[in-house]
């Protein structure tokens, strides 16, 4: 496997990690957008894989921000009803 298929392997599995997006989802995010940029200053990405991969974490982020807060608002039992 070479280097760009391995890193990229290894940021999925970061972008997919259910407990740490969960639990600590803001670092989770700036591992995400770190080991990105870094994957660009070493030459393995190109600007526009960059910009796709930055997009792609920070939808990601959204998502999950919103899942956690519907669950909070769940537990919560439902405030307003």
């Amino acid at each position: 496997m070479d280097v760009k298929a391995r890193e990229l392997k290894l940021w999925n599995d970061l972008l997919e990690h259910e407990a740490r997006r969960e639990c600590a989802i803001d670092h989770w995010v700036g591992e995400l957008s770190g080991h990105a940029k870094a994957l660009c200053r070493l030459g393995i990405i190109d600007e526009e894989e960059l910009r796709e991969m930055l997009e792609l974490a920070d939808a990601a982020y959204a998502h999950v921000s919103e899942e956690l807060a519907h669950q909070e608002w769940l537990k919560a039992g439902r405030p307003g009803r």
